[in-house]
């Protein structure tokens, strides 16, 4: 279930050329370690500018 989320999110970030890491449990299940969680943690590498113009 995770991995057919993992893999949309995936997609949607890719096409909008957005950066990202999935981070957490879920990667460390990817990695092949079990681990019991149910969440997904992503981070996202955008900036925020920290004023408008």
């Amino acid at each position: 279930m995770f991995q057919s989320i993992l893999v949309k999110l995936a997609k949607a970030f890719d096409s909008q050329q957005i950066p990202y890491i999935v981070i957490g449990g879920q990667a460390v299940l990817l990695y092949g370690e079990p681990r019991l969680t149910r969440d997904i943690n992503i981070t996202l590498g955008i900036e925020i500018p920290l004023h408008r113009k």
